[in-house]
Parts: structure tokens; sequence; C-alpha cells
């Protein structure tokens, strides 16, 4: 059984601004995969098998944490998206006046 908690959220948002520091950086690794598969894998693995044994009660609590942490990882990649662009474009705008 899935029991949606405060940490859940905590570790979806730490993986999509992970996940996204990562596209937009020069560094990228195999450790954010890693983050983006814990937040998603087991929640729609615990839905699937929920499912095919009939324990709909069980499935949807497991689609609703997915869809908790899908969620969150898109609102933390999108905040970090903004906060690089705040900081990245000023600096490439000031390079360029030089």
């Amino acid at each position: 059984m899935y029991h949606i908690e405060p940490y859940s959220i905590v570790i979806a948002l730490l993986a999509g601004a992970a996940g996204m520091l990562a596209l937009t950086s020069e560094k990228s690794g195999t450790l954010i995969g890693v983050f983006i598969s814990v937040t998603t894998v087991p929640a729609a693995g615990f839905a699937a098998l929920a499912a095919v044994a009939g324990h709909w009660t069980h499935c949807g609590e497991a689609v609703l944490q997915l869809l908790i942490n899908l969620g969150g990882i898109t609102a933390a990649g999108v905040l970090t998206l903004l906060v690089r662009r705040r900081r990245v474009l000023p600096e490439t705008t000031r390079n360029a006046r030089r």
C-alpha cells in the first residue's frame, strides 16, 4: 500500500531540479536518471501489479503517487529553468556588450 507523505513530494522536487540542472549544464551523469527512476518506477510498478491483482484501491493510490511525483518533477524542472534563465541571460548580455 502506498502512503503519500511530504517526503515523496520533496524527493520528486529534488529529482526534477537535478534532472533539469543536468540537462542545462555541461555536466551530465547517470545519477540523474537514478533520481528520476526512484520517483517514477516504484509507483508505476506497484500500480501495474495492483491492477493485475485486482486491488483497485491500492492501484489508485499508486497512480496518485505517480501523478504527484510527475507533477513535482515537472514543477521543479520549470522552476529550475526560470532560475537558470534569470542567472545565465544577464551574464550573456553583459559579455555581448564588451
